[in-house]
């Protein structure tokens, strides 16, 4: 193998697809890849569909094959510098950490859950190639101003074999029914925008929406409105509208969107730069909340900068992981006469097998109980009396469904050995973070600082994903102490907690503004949203959605039994978009139980090109996918927008409680309201209750 490969977009989007890259080096021998030999230490890959305007990237093999982590992650990264490169100033993703020096660029090849293991990269724009060629970490820390890059052969015949290349490839159909290119962008910034500027928008604007972005500089408004009515849209014009004004600009003044996750950010940023034409807009900080806290409160009361996870989603994600682990060993130290005790539900949850739909309700109300009751309320087990208040306090229904004294002490146990685990790994939770900053913002010290380090405009996306804690650290960020300037955009169905976090009183708006119609739906399936919008016991005023498209089809809910059924539906449902004569059309399947294995290997068997989403960031992998079905669970697809939708709720066992109930309809409800234009509805022998009052009301079709 020779020292060096040089790769072009094109052939790393073949690499990622499908996820072909298993190793880092044997993923280059994939269909679809031509490949040649340019100078001796020099292997070129094509596909024909090069662009003489784009980047390529010369690697060095030993630095790549000596990375630790997912390669799919390693190429997905790289394929990202390359479109970064061409489009500078080089902005990439800021858990990326990337650091520059003249044409230098520095960043985190994998995520840092999988190592520290930095790239070491040189920009050359005259020759439109970026040369990955060393890597440095925590044990060989180098200088990126003292770094010298080695030299290389050169690419400058690569275009003319790249044109030979394309000469003899026979040309691909690329316009069928699935997207050409299935990425972040596709899916989420250019939904909301389709195509148009800020200036093009202020005339196609909701007269609710005019309202929001032409409202006066210091109005501090909560917009509320169902999925699909245009909430992100209002917050990146109003958040632009801010930028440009005269007043702004001359104080000086600092606006901040904060969201939950770096995926959430990476959107808001996308929607921004389409609006504003293309460029980004420097004045507007877009941000997670973890970051934001960890950023100013490190400065002023040295908060510990080891968080489990780089979000606030991660952090669940990775908490909720420990969870589990720490389950299955309470599961198997509990005696026989222990589990008489347990409230069934919780049985279920800890004799069930890892993965399934019961331990995984276990491992989510769980999580929900540590850091939404324990940790607030600072419930240890070493002070009894906080202790002895819990197990016998009265529970309200919206709360995780630990009904019994043995419930509790399951918490309790469990909650202990996080936290034992917790300081093994030398790490504080996110939740643990939020408390830690808040406290820090209480100080005369910050109270000093926030009025060069506060913010004058705080918008907030997906309000419903935030805590009490969180809304009271978002507070506590703002330059003026009362007074706080925000504007908050939420669709409550969509988070569990709405009703209990609306009690909070750190961000109360001097408005409510209410989006009353729809956009994204059409007639059939408007009907079958709005539906399931007025089942949620909301204390708000009802939402009004107007009718949308007359043309679709209403939801059809079929009944199937076993997982190999549940997949040879998706995949003729797949076959059936991909033959679709309407371009455009783009499918997800998500799964409600926890069906996504068989999904995707039925999809995958069949020879569709299919990803799965693990997580909010897994996003980043569709950013080189061609005709690609989506599978994911039901959390991770919020801010999405695909034409086609299958939803699997097979395998639900029957809510026992207020709270599972409302779990349920939440998780129908956000999957249902992905789809744009068509959704199926999987379900085996039982069809849940909101389900059925759809059919009964004609509003769903049975197959």
């Amino acid at each position: 193998m020779e020292k060096f490969i040089l790769l072009s977009e094109s052939a790393i989007q073949v690499i990622v697809s499908g996820r072909n890259a298993k190793q880092k080096v044997s993923a280059l021998s994939v269909s679809g890849l031509r490949s040649a030999a340019l100078e001796p230490d020099l292997r070129a890959f094509a596909t024909g569909r090069e662009r003489a305007e784009e980047f390529r990237a010369l690697v060095d093999v030993a630095a790549l094959e000596s990375l630790n982590g997912d390669p799919d992650t390693i190429y997905t990264r790289i394929g990202r510098v390359l479109k970064a490169a061409a489009m500078p100033p080089v902005h990439l993703p800021r858990s990326w950490a990337e650091f520059h020096h003249k044409n230098r660029l520095a960043f985190f090849a994998v995520g840092e859950d999988e190592g520290s293991q930095r790239w070491l990269t040189e920009i050359d724009g005259s020759a439109k190639v970026v040369r990955f060629l060393g890597l440095t970490d925590k044990k060989r820390q180098k200088d990126l101003a003292e770094w010298v890059p080695p030299s290389t052969p050169s690419a400058a015949s690569y275009q003319e074999w790249a044109d030979t290349v394309t000469a003899e490839v026979v040309k691909e159909a690329i316009d069928k029914s699935f997207s050409e290119q299935f990425d972040l962008k596709t899916i989420g910034s250019e939904a909301v925008v389709q195509g148009y500027s800020y200036e093009y928008w202020l005339k196609l604007l909701k007269n609710e929406q005019a309202q929001i972005v032409n409202s006066p500089l210091d109005s501090s408004i909560r917009v509320i409105g169902p999925a699909g009515s245009g909430k992100t849209l209002t917050l990146c014009m109003r958040a632009i509208r801010l930028s440009r004004d005269e007043s702004v600009i001359g104080g000086r003044k600092k606006i901040l969107i904060a969201t939950h996750s770096w995926a959430m950010a990476e959107r808001i940023d996308g929607v921004l730069m389409s609006l504003n034409g293309g460029h980004a807009v420097q004045s507007i900080s877009v941000l997670p909340l973890q970051y934001v806290l960890q950023s100013h409160a490190g400065n002023v009361g040295q908060i510990a900068g080891s968080v489990l996870g780089e979000d606030s989603a991660d952090g669940q994600r990775r908490v909720m992981e420990l969870l589990d682990r720490f389950l299955a060993e309470s599961a198997a130290k509990l005696s026989a006469s222990a589990r008489i005790t347990l409230s069934p539900h919780i049985l279920r949850g800890l004799e069930g097998d890892q993965g399934s739909h019961a331990r995984n309700e276990l491992v989510l109300d769980l999580y929900e109980e540590v850091v939404g009751v324990l940790s607030p309320q600072g419930i240890l087990t070493g002070d009894s009396d906080k202790v002895a208040e819990y197990l016998s306090a009265k529970r309200e229904d919206s709360l995780p469904p630990f009904f019994t004294r043995s419930d509790r002490e399951l918490c309790l146990r469990v909650s202990e050995r996080l936290m034992e685990q917790l300081v093994d790994l030398g790490v504080i939770t996110t939740d643990q973070l939020v408390l830690d900053c808040i406290r820090v913002f209480e100080t005369f010290t910050w109270n000093v600082k926030r009025e060069t380090e506060g913010y004058d405009f705080i918008l907030i996306d997906e309000l419903q994903l935030f805590d009490a804690q969180e809304r009271m650290a978002i507070s506590l960020l703002s330059r003026a102490k009362p007074g706080m300037v925000f504007l908050s955009v939420e669709d409550p169905s969509q988070g569990m907690f709405s009703t209990v976090n609306e009690r909070s009183e750190a961000l109360r708006a001097r408005s409510d503004v209410y989006l009353e119609e729809t956009h994204r739906f059409r007639a059939g399936l408007f009907e079958f949203i709005s539906y399931l919008y007025s089942r949620f016991p909301l204390n708000a005023t009802a939402i009004k959605v107007s009718r949308a498209e007359a043309r679709s089809r209403k939801p059809h809910i079929v009944q199937l039994t076993g997982k190999e059924a549940i997949a040879q539906f998706c995949v003729g449902r797949a076959r059936e978009v991909d033959s679709a004569k309407e371009k455009g059309r783009r499918l997800c399947v998500v799964c409600i139980s926890p069906l996504e294995d068989a999904v995707f290997d039925g999809l995958k068997s069949a020879g569709f090109a299919a990803v799965r989403l693990a997580s909010f960031d897994d996003v980043e992998l569709l950013s080189y996918q061609r005709k690609t079905a989506i599978v994911s669970s039901w959390q991770f697809i919020g801010g999405t927008q695909f034409t086609d939708v299958i939803l699997i709720v097979s395998g639900l066992a029957r809510p026992a409680n207020a709270h599972a109930k409302l779990r349920e309809l939440t998780a129908i409800y956000l999957g249902s309201s992905r789809a744009s234009s068509a959704l199926d509805i999987v379900c085996d022998g039982r069809i849940p209750d909101v389900l059925q009052a759809a059919l009964k009301s004609k509003i769903a079709t049975k197959l």
